[in-house]
């Protein structure tokens, strides 16, 4: 088969999948939904690998918007939330220690792999490093995709029964043309100069380390358009979704078990905390769990404007756990478990 037209294919089912989950209303559409469909493509035997220079476009995009939910107002609101600021970073250092045991320990999954499954939250980010990493990013792709399931699923029904309600406007409204030239052209040299030096993802974290000091001082305001952020999930899950080549529903069923007892163990850490934040600051308990669940940023904020609490409380929490894993993660990953090394597709890994 002819690599263009291996490649066209390719995204075409991309974006016919994201399209499909997001008519659907699926969580996180474009990324899930490419995903889902090119896995699908995989397993037929289509050629779906995505040259690198696209894969890198990709997580230029994608830290770019990422770092677009670091705004002076958050900044200022966060100030006023201290302690459960504190009990949330907790948690979430809680929730990945907890599962990573429970996924080597019980599940007898390797280190990186539960080390990344274990991550709760920033599902794109989480993806991006797990494939530069010696995890099995078919493992790590499918547990946080189970997890964000469950969570949406069973989160609104444990607090209260909630009618459908219409989907809500973008959470950071689109910039103007050059401040979203600015952000690009700024996460793209931070990125590379973090690639120069090494770090890991340094393309995705430096891109996204640019966009949030840009956002956060008020220099720069807006997302980028939203085709251009529909584009880089979409081509995200395409890259994950290549890798699922010779995956079977076996494989889907054999890591179930662990994936539903890992979403367990993280829901039932960060609602304990919550409760127990709760309590000491004053604020709705079913407010606080929502603004300390696992992931589902976009899925949470709705749920918080459909129950009529805090949403700045919210967004807050939910922003300060993405943009704290988001900075965390690249440092707390030992270096010495990041092999680089080149796949048929020419990719860096």
């Amino acid at each position: 088969m002819d690599p263009r037209l291996g490649l066209v294919g390719t995204i075409l089912i991309a974006i016919l999948g994201g399209g499909v989950a997001a008519f659907a209303g699926m969580p996180a559409a474009w990324l899930s939904g490419a995903m889902i469909a090119v896995t699908a493509a995989s397993l037929a035997g289509w050629d779906t690998r995505l040259p690198p220079r696209l894969v890198d476009f990709a997580y230029l995009l994608i830290g770019t918007a990422l770092g677009c939910g670091v705004t002076p107002e958050l900044l200022s609101g966060a100030l006023a939330w201290p302690l459960s600021l504190l009990g949330l970073a907790i948690t979430v250092a809680a929730v990945i220690v907890a599962v990573r045991v429970f996924l080597t320990r019980v599940a007898g999954w390797d280190r990186d792999t539960a080390f990344f499954s274990a991550v709760p939250g920033a599902l794109s980010f989480v993806l991006a490093m797990a494939s530069e990493s010696d995890a099995d990013i078919r493992k790590v792709a499918t547990s946080q995709s189970i997890r964000v399931f469950l969570l949406v699923a069973v989160l609104p029904g444990l607090i209260v029964a909630v009618e459908t309600d219409p989907p809500l406007p973008a959470v950071v409204p689109e910039g103007s043309l050059a401040h979203t030239v600015l952000m690009i052209v700024a996460a793209a040299v931070v990125g590379l100069l973090f690639r120069r030096l090494g770090v890991p993802s340094g393309l995705l974290t430096g891109s996204f380390m640019a966009s949030a000091l840009l956002h956060g001082s008020g220099l720069v305001s807006g997302a980028p358009p939203a085709p251009l952020v529909v584009l880089a999930f979409v081509l995200l899950g395409a890259l994950v979704g290549s890798r699922f080549a010779g995956t079977s529903l076996r494989f889907v069923a054999g890591i179930l078990a662990a994936s539903i007892g890992a979403f367990l163990v993280a829901t039932a850490i960060a609602g304990l905390m919550a409760v127990g934040v709760a309590r000491i600051i004053g604020v709705p308990i079913d407010q606080a769990i929502v603004a300390y669940a696992p992931g589902g940023l976009d899925a949470m904020m709705s749920l918080s404007l459909a129950l009529n609490m805090d949403t700045a409380f919210v967004a807050a929490h939910q922003f300060a756990r993405f943009a704290g894993i988001a900075i965390a993660l690249p440092f707390v990953v030992p270096k010495r478990r990041i092999a680089i090394r080149v796949d048929t597709s020419g990719k860096e890994d």
